[in-house]
């Protein structure tokens, strides 16, 4: 019964490890769809901040005169 088992072990190895690697590639693609929205949160951040120190300079201004 061992030689049996010793026989059909490299399947069932090849089989658990394409069932990981088919885990992993979809960790890889959550973890790119992640990263992906973090990056679009940064760039939204940086237009925000540069959009408060715009109003921020324009709150800061005073007038010449009278038009």
């Amino acid at each position: 019964m061992k030689i049996f088992s010793f026989l059909f072990r490299p399947q069932y190895l090849i089989r658990e490890l394409q069932k990981e690697n088919n885990s992993l590639k979809m960790r890889v693609v959550e973890l790119t769809d992640e990263n992906q929205s973090l990056w679009d949160m940064l760039d939204e951040i940086k237009a925000a901040d540069e959009e408060a120190m715009n109003y921020s300079s324009l709150l800061n201004t005073e007038t010449i005169g009278e038009a």
